[in-house]
């Protein structure tokens, strides 16, 4: 190197995205922080040493004062042997880490222990200070030094701005964690949509076999069972209409009529379900009932149209008619029994019922997929990979601020 090189300008650095990591090394390297933490732990291990041999000093100084009275001397030596002991305990704990990210942490641990070891032994300090002081100062000067060695170590690390380098370390991780993030949603959002195409795919496979089997005969014949089974249905419900109907009428009159009759279970069931107590009562039981009543109702406090009626209706319900009633029922349910046997055995049915249900869960998946896929492509837009990578640039260039930093 001449003589006059440190009058060149120096030349601005340069370097690559993708070589920031390597650059951050350097720039701790050349900070030479590992030297200054050995260095420090050298003054440590020799202020550590020192203190040792003042504390032997300590331990065999004569008193200042040596006529004083064997009580108090007693008490002394119990005092000084104590302190002692505490400080050789004290100093046999120093440790100096190697890493100098963690000398912050062992300077705060070891002024807090010096704090502690000060409360601990206060009073031990003050009888020892009126007998041999200048020993005792000399070991309380050689452990403050230990402290402030510490103290300057931190204050020097610090001082080299690795706060910085710290925070740019930690940009740049959050930069390529964003961009695996992004890559693993991209990668996923693939995957989604290659089994949406497979979805699409088997939901027209299903609508082409539902038509196919919509226009077989099978189908057909399944489908003239419906119809004929929604025919016996609606017969049914004509029936109860009709049966409905006429007890709704006879409601008053046989609910004052049913008190003290034995058939009073009867009548409530004729009440309540007119079309099912006709099919339970075989004997026609009720139009014997019927019969009675209309002897006996002008005893039930009805009113003259409200027997009138009740006489028309009484007379409608003969036992003929009621057993054209249950034979009519028992004819459509038996229909209704046959049809829906065939429908429930029809492999047309079976294979509609397979098939819709199928594509039923197609349809459903579809929707989570899709849902699935707005979802991630949300997460993929709230990812910046520029806006990431100029933070880690601009944290770059607080350490250096006349660095040019290539996208590569």
């Amino acid at each position: 190197m001449g003589f006059f090189d440190f009058l060149r300008k120096k030349e601005p650095a340069v370097v690559n995205f993708s070589e920031l990591d390597e650059w951050l090394d350097k720039q701790l390297e050349e900070k030479k922080l590992g030297q200054k933490v050995e260095k420090a732990k050298s003054v440590v291990r020799s202020k550590v040493k020192e203190s040792f041999n003042y504390l032997a000093e300590l331990e065999k100084a004569a008193l200042l004062n040596p006529n004083i009275p064997d009580r108090a001397k007693h008490i002394m030596e119990g005092h000084r042997k104590f302190y002692v002991q505490r400080l050789k305990r004290f100093l046999d704990e120093i440790e100096v880490p190697d890493d100098y990210s963690e000398i912050g942490h062992c300077a705060a641990r070891f002024s807090e222990s010096i704090t502690k070891l000060s409360e601990e032994t206060q009073k031990n300090y003050l009888v020892l200070r009126e007998f041999v002081e200048k020993e005792l100062s000399k070991v309380i000067k050689s452990i403050k030094a230990i402290e402030d060695e510490l103290s300057a170590l931190q204050r020097s690390i610090e001082a080299e701005g690795l706060e910085l380098i710290r925070e740019a370390r930690i940009r740049l991780k959050h930069y390529r964690n964003d961009i695996d993030k992004k890559i693993r949603l991209e990668n996923e959002k693939q995957r989604h949509h290659d089994e949406l195409s497979s979805l699409h795919s088997k939901k027209q496979k299903y609508h082409e076999k539902i038509k196919e089997l919509k226009e077989s005969n099978d189908y057909a014949r399944y489908k003239s069972l419906l119809e004929e089974k929604n025919k016996h249905e609606e017969s049914l419900k004509e029936l109860e209409k009709d049966l409905s109907i006429i007890f709704a009428e006879l409601n008053r009159p046989l609910r004052k009529y049913k008190h003290g009759s034995l058939n009073e279970d009867l009548i409530d069931k004729y009440l309540l379900d007119p079309l099912g107590a006709l099919e339970s009562d075989h004997s026609l039981v009720i139009n014997e009932v019927l019969s009675k009543m209309s002897q006996g109702l002008h005893e039930l406090e009805l009113k003259e149209h409200q027997v009138e009626k009740a006489v028309e209706l009484i007379s409608k319900l003969s036992k003929e008619f009621l057993t054209d009633k249950r034979i009519a029922l028992y004819e459509i349910k038996s229909l209704n029994k046959d049809v829906a046997t065939k429908i429930n055995t029809s492999v047309a049915a079976l294979n509609m019922s397979e098939s819709e249900t199928l594509l039923r869960n197609i349809e459903q998946r579809i929707i989570q997929v899709e849902q699935a896929i707005a979802a991630i492509e949300k997460d993929i837009n709230e990812i910046s990979l520029d806006y990431a990578k100029q933070k880690v640039k601009e944290k770059v260039k607080e350490i250096m601020s006349d660095i040019t930093i290539n996208d590569e």
